[in-house]
């Protein structure tokens, strides 16, 4: 701890100790998901199946429906990741590691990805080739495109239906366009409603939105609008119809211009929530980086890591952040405490949950998890929401390429920590890094077992099951009265459990 940083009061060290007590957690050694046991309680839930609410709320204004995030690596979440992630209910945050240009990038396929409100819709000109119209749509993962003049005024639209079985990529794009088809406009501001009216009773599919010259200023479509008739959980923001943009920075030696620039740019973009990285946020340079941001956005709801101790997430809590993330060392690929640092996951959470919640704020437990069991914990112990790598660079949606296994044929994928020497390397080479260091993560080869959404089932069916032996019908109710039994299992009893 710093000289001038003077730790927790008297109140805030018996908050620790009352909720570790509250929780059945012990205060004499500090603990870690295969420490912990969950005898079975009294329940009144007739079936696991009836265990339906995974709600948890991460500040006043961002709530999501499943409390899983997506690590900011790189290899794992991408924008197509994100997508089939945040349909489901939980958050993906891109890496910080990337370059800027990329972050906005990714972040405008997400923002564009199944959005009813599209602000700047993309268009071609009817003059142009169906070669070129394809560069657009799949550099930003569509399949349709609003016509233009040259004063941006919307002539028609470039469907699916009208080039999908073209084989003449030299076409013009007048020569495909749905021409003989009416063209449906709305002034702009149009209410959901009313967009949604016009669209099902003429049986259109996108409604572009003109002002009082008639210029395009937006686009809103079917699907987006009806999204969540078929996905009830996805996160979305509500006053677009799109998906919760969340943006990244890394922390530097110190706070710069370019660093603040970067930020400014995602904002542009619309993000609702912004995740502040660094492998040691209990410091100086993190804390100054958080006061610039939050003086330069005062609205703007900060995420910040990592950190592994109660006086760490307060220290953070005082610059700004409103979500902690808590956990340093205890991920898969991570290897920093091969160097003597770090908390046990569930005393690391538990202690900085104590800290957040007596100043109205959450914690998200990064790293350690390796299946439902220890979210079950996690949650218990005090995190509003896990976050994990390991858990999602196992997707078949995840962002690093797959390969196959010589020896049985199955797909697998690369897995590199943040502090690995491979990450190192590329990050050198995109100069987001300005030297090396002595790696603190590793690379591993992990097997691809299904899409995200089949690995998001897996993880509910077994947290629905641990939920019903203890009697909680919701992740709410499971972080705030659940508790472990106040005794630690050996590890002979953790094998007679796991060993089958």
């Amino acid at each position: 701890m710093t000289e001038d940083y003077g730790g927790l009061t008297v109140r805030e060290q018996e908050a620790i100790l009352e909720h570790c007590l509250r929780k059945g957690i012990p205060t004499d050694r500090a603990v870690t998901f295969a420490d912990m046991y969950l005898p079975d309680r009294y329940t009144k839930i007739p079936s696991r199946s009836a265990i339906q609410d995974f709600r948890t709320q991460l500040t006043p204004k961002i709530g999501i429906n499943l409390p899983f995030i997506s690590a900011n690596m790189k290899g794992v979440t991408g924008p197509r990741l994100a997508r089939e992630l945040m349909s489901l209910g939980g958050l993906a945050i891109i890496p910080q590691m990337d370059q800027i240009e990329e972050r906005e990038a990714q972040l405008d396929a997400i923002r564009r990805a199944d959005c009813a409100l599209i602000d700047d819709p993309l268009t071609i000109a009817p003059h142009k080739t169906l070669k070129e119209a394809k560069v657009i749509m799949e550099r930003f993962g569509i399949n349709s495109l609003v016509v233009v003049d040259e004063k941006n005024h919307p002539i028609g639209m470039l469907s699916n239906r009208d080039w999908f079985y073209e084989t003449d990529d030299t076409k013009k794009i007048f020569e495909l366009m749905g021409g003989k088809r009416k063209l449906y406009t709305a002034p702009a501001g149009t209410p959901f409603a009313e967009a949604a009216k016009i669209l099902r009773q003429n049986k259109i599919e996108k409604l572009p939105l003109v002002n009082r010259n008639n210029k395009l200023v937006g686009l809103l479509t079917t699907h987006g609008l009806f999204y969540e008739r078929l996905y009830p959980r996805a996160t979305r923001d509500n006053q677009f119809g799109r998906f919760l943009l969340v943006g990244s920075v890394g922390v530097g030696e110190q706070v710069t211009k370019a660093r603040l620039l970067e930020v400014e740019r995602q904002v542009a973009k619309g993000i609702c929530l912004l995740l502040i990285d660094t492998a040691r946020a209990f410091s100086d340079n993190a804390r100054d980086m958080v006061v610039a941001v939050k003086k330069r956005f005062p609205d703007l709801p900060l995420m910040v890591g990592n950190t592994s101790c109660a006086e760490g997430t307060k220290f953070l809590i005082e610059a700004g952040a409103d979500i902690v993330k808590v956990g340093i060392g205890p991920g898969k690929v991570c290897r920093t405490r091969r160097v003597g640092i770090g908390t046990p996951q569930v005393t690391a959470i538990a202690e900085s949950a104590a800290i957040a919640d007596l100043y109205g704020k959450t914690v998200v437990g990064d790293g350690g998890m390796e299946g439902p069991d220890d979210i079950t914990k996690a949650i218990i112990a005090g995190a509003s929401a896990i976050m994990s790598g390991s858990l999602f660079i196992q997707a078949e949606e995840s962002e690093a390429d797959s390969d196959r296994d010589d020896q049985d044929g199955s797909k697998i994928k690369v897995y590199q920590g943040s502090a690995s020497f491979a990450a190192q390397k590329s990050r050198l080479q995109n100069k987001t890094l300005n030297r090396r260091r002595r790696p603190e993560g590793v690379a591993k080869t992990v097997k691809v077992v299904g899409t995200v959404k089949e690995i998001v089932e897996d993880l509910l069916d077994g947290m629905r099951s641990a939920m019903s032996y203890l009697g909680t019908w919701s992740v709410k109710e499971l972080r705030e009265k659940a508790k472990f039994p106040g005794r630690t299992q050996t590890p002979a009893g953790l094998r007679e459990g796991t060993k089958k």
